[in-house]
């Protein structure tokens, strides 16, 4: 039986591997008294060694809804398991992946004594770093540890924290305010103090030698095992040959010092031996291994990928591939490559590159942050327009992607700050908040003399959200979310990916960030009910809703296709934007198909079937009365 502080430890796993017993042991032996795993919620009672452990009581599972990216998951289930360990005292928390293992000096110390002798640290920060991979190594399934060989550094970390202390985390470190204590202790692997500010985004923490803690990351002992882990994971997030052999090769060649295990296998051993004990554990864990098995041996005999790769890394042939070539690196949370499409050799750089390339004729900069980029083009010294990507354009990773209303902004002259999301967060990222703050904080904004921040849904709210960095700015926001903080807006149902996201962040309630603004304009539909009650949450003496009936949640295609959504930027860009502009120019939306059809269904659905009749005739006189 454990005695001491509680360690409450957090994972979120796609699909156990055979090595997942293992993983689940090694980490009981460092003090792990509660081990929280998220899964897919359509996984739920589906995954027999899961449920074996939790049936014993070794584990609790918590299904969850996914992202459609699997690689976001560690994000995600990151802040989910910071709300857990908020609402929890007497101990730490510790977030890691299923590949990640943490590793102590010595071998006598049991985490929660790791931190008390680090000064009774609140907060440790241990680097993180990569084992190597043997190349020709065959797939055995089971543990990894005593495969575990060369490393190096990846450039991030893991982190224990007190429980109790922080609403949130990334998968590196805790974030956002801190309740019920004040002057935390933090520590790095070594139990060195790290001076503040801690917590922001950019801080590392790097290994050396003799230190007391770090986490060791395993993505597999051969490139067999790598391949038929990959292989569980959806067939859309099946990486090409190309990447597949640019992360092995970057594994294989990896050098440094290497890690040494054996003080604590016996430990994991006897612990591996007692779950197996367990009811159904082992019969679980022997179809796993069984299973692994069998996907290798088909892999071998009807993947060309799989003979690929396996051919390119014995130096037998090269990878075939055209697809252009990827850069290694050691600082993604599922690989150690980049994933990024990249131009080809002479491939045509993107027009708002081009414009502020050494060969256009624009100032400007491109920053590329973990999950966000911010490009400014400067065109007009005096005027500029912030843009803020929608849904639509995330999953968009080709060279050619530009701006939302680039070429609109482009066309009128406008200097233009963009921001452009790579997943679906709702610009819910401490990195990018920092990074937007210091631009306010430096006085790029208030350089302008006029300042206009505009975007649609996800980028409407942003545009809200953000509009406080620039007093006096003016808000073009298209059917915008307010916030999507459950405990505000409780009714939103929509947007699971953005409700998993950490709405404790600075800059997430729109409610508070307008009062400052010149004007706010919202573009909304007020017979769609979810987008109606996020614009009732908003009061201000600056708001001016602007109403496009049965539109739905697409005003911009909406007006759009009337032949209204530039008219309306112009005037709003030209400070000629009013209520009375806009409702005359609205009246032009009853030549659209899309507005009758509308118009119809909402009469029907409020039971005015006799006006709903009359809508297509009314339809029809008003294009014969055009025509003449």
């Amino acid at each position: 039986m454990r005695v001491g502080p509680r360690l409450l430890l957090s994972a979120f796993v796609w699909k156990p591997t055979s090595a997942f017993v293992e993983w689940l042991a090694y980490h009981r032996t460092l003090g792990v008294t509660q081990t929280m795993i998220y899964i897919d919620r359509r996984q739920a009672g589906k995954e027999p060694l899961l449920d074996a452990l939790a049936a014993a009581g070794v584990i609790e599972i918590v299904p969850v809804a996914v992202d459609s990216d699997i690689k976001e998951e560690i994000h995600n289930s990151a802040i989910r398991a910071a709300r857990m360990e908020a609402a929890e005292t007497g101990g730490y928390g510790l977030y890691l992946a299923p590949d990640e293992y943490f590793c102590i000096s010595d071998p006598s110390q049991s985490l929660p004594a790791l931190m008390q002798s680090c000064g009774d640290a609140d907060v440790l920060c241990a680097p993180l770093q990569i084992a190597g991979i043997a190349p020709k190594r065959p797939h055995i399934p089971g543990g990894l540890l005593q495969h575990a060989i060369s490393l190096a550094g990846a450039g991030t970390q893991r982190s224990v924290t007190r429980l109790g202390l922080f609403a949130s985390r990334t998968p590196e470190r805790p974030v956002g305010p801190v309740q019920g204590k004040a002057d935390l202790v933090w520590v790095d692997g070594d139990g060195g103090v790290i001076p503040a500010p801690q917590s922001l985004a950019g801080a590392t923490v790097t290994a050396r030698a003799g230190g007391k803690a770090s986490v060791l990351k395993i993505p597999a002992p051969s490139v067999e095992t790598y391949l038929v882990h990959q292989h569980a994971l959806p067939a859309k997030q099946h990486p090409s040959v190309a990447v597949h052999t640019a992360r092995l090769q970057a594994l294989a060649t990896t050098t440094g010092a290497r890690w040494t295990v054996d003080m604590r296998l016996g430990a994991a051993g006897a612990e591996v031996s007692a779950l197996m004990a367990l009811p159904d554990v082992a019969a679980a864990q022997a179809a796993l291994c069984d299973a692994e098995t069998a996907t290798r041996e088909n892999l071998r005999d009807t993947s060309p990928d799989f003979q690929a790769v396996i051919a390119a890394m014995n130096g037998e042939a090269p990878a075939k591939t055209t697809e252009p070539s990827k850069t290694v690196i050691a600082t993604d949370e599922t690989s150690i490559a980049d994933d990024d499409p990249r131009p080809e050799a002479g491939a045509k750089l993107p027009r708002w590159f081009a414009e502020i390339h050494t060969s256009g004729d624009n100032q400007g900069f491109y920053t590329r942050l973990k999950n966000h980029a911010v490009s400014y083009v400067e065109r007009n010294p005096d005027r500029l327009v912030v843009t803020f990507d929608n849904l639509s354009s995330v999953n968009d990773m080709s060279a050619e992607r530009e701006p939302w209303a680039y070429k609109f902004v482009h066309d009128n002259g406008f200097s233009h700050l963009s921001v452009m999301a790579r997943r679906k967060d709702w610009f819910r990222d401490p990195q990018l908040i920092g990074y937007l703050q210091k631009l306010s904080s430096d006085g790029f904004f208030a350089a302008f003399d006029k300042v206009i921040l505009t975007g649609t849904s996800m980028g409407g709210f942003a545009a809200l959200a953000f509009a406080s960095l620039s007093p006096g700015a003016t808000v073009i926001s298209f059917n915008p979310q307010t916030t999507l903080e459950e405990a505000l807006v409780p009714w939103e149902e929509r947007f699971a990916m953005g409700r998993a996201r950490d709405w404790s962040l600075p800059h997430s309630d729109c409610a508070f960030e307008i009062d400052d603004v010149q004007k706010a304009f919202v573009i909304y539909d007020p017979f769609f009910t979810p987008d109606r009650r996020h614009v009732e949450r908003l009061e201000s003496d600056k708001l001016v809703l602007l109403k496009t009936w049965c539109s739905g949640h697409y005003s911009p295609v909406f007006l759009r296709r009337a032949g209204l959504l530039k008219p309306l930027m112009q005037h709003a860009f030209d400070d000629t934007l009013t209520p009375a502009v806009f409702y005359d120019m609205i009246r032009a939306r009853r030549a659209l198909p899309w507005y009758r059809k509308a118009l119809i269904a909402n009469l029907q659905a409020r039971g005015h079937d006799a006006l709903a009749a009359r809508v297509t005739p009314a339809f029809r006189k008003l294009k014969r009365e055009g025509a003449e």
